[in-house]
């Protein structure tokens, strides 16, 4: 039995995790949705948005890769993700999403807390009438991304204050060259054919 007191913690995080963008640059594939969001991080001006595209398409992942870079040390206390699939009545943008908007929180000139809602075209339209509102009232502060698979899905009114991302499928070559970064830091392959230690 081989022991595992010693090598536990490097397993403590999931790969996906572990490995997931914190620089829009590293995103893989979407090369035309990743430009825009980057435009966004060098200038430092987020709009609300929208991230439109099947799942698994990196929409969540390159949000809050954005959100890294424009907000820095503040990242933690400036942004709320909630899945809005979950969270998706009137009751979850009156309490939770309006409080996190009217929260104080310091951040240097031009930045804005950012509230991430995966999901969104699961949202009520109760909800989405409310959304909106709270999108105009806390519009000094706060910039909204909106992630979902299908953006007719979301009320005109909010499209209209949003720009829209579009993400497509990455191709298997762009899965696959992630995947062998993987592998290669985590030595998988050297593990594989190892001796096998029996104590």
């Amino acid at each position: 039995m081989a022991s595992s007191s010693s090598s536990s913690s490097a397993y403590d995080i999931p790969w996906v995790e572990k490995y997931r963008p914190t620089k829009v640059c590293d995103i893989v594939g979407n090369l035309d949705a990743v430009a825009r969001l980057g435009i966004i991080a060098r200038d430092g001006n987020m709009p609300n948005l929208i991230l439109a595209g099947p799942p698994g398409t990196g929409k969540t992942t390159s949000i809050l890769a954005l959100a890294h870079e424009l907000l820095g040390p503040n990242y933690r206390e400036a942004v709320m993700e909630l899945n809005a699939s979950d969270d998706r009545g009137i009751d979850v943008v009156r309490n939770k999403i309006k409080m996190f908007a009217q929260k104080k929180v310091t951040l240097p000139p031009g930045k804005h807390k950012v509230v991430v809602l995966d999901e969104a075209d699961s949202m009520t339209a109760g909800a989405q009438q409310a959304l909106r509102r709270t999108m105009e009232i806390y519009s000094n502060s706060t910039r909204f991304a909106l992630a979902c698979n299908v953006s007719s899905k979301i009320i005109e009114p909010i499209q209209s204050r949003c720009a829209i991302v579009r993400f497509s499928r990455l191709s298997d070559e762009e899965i696959l060259s992630r995947l062998m970064v993987v592998v290669q830091e985590e030595k998988v392959l050297k593990q594989l054919f190892s001796p096998l230690t029996v104590i």
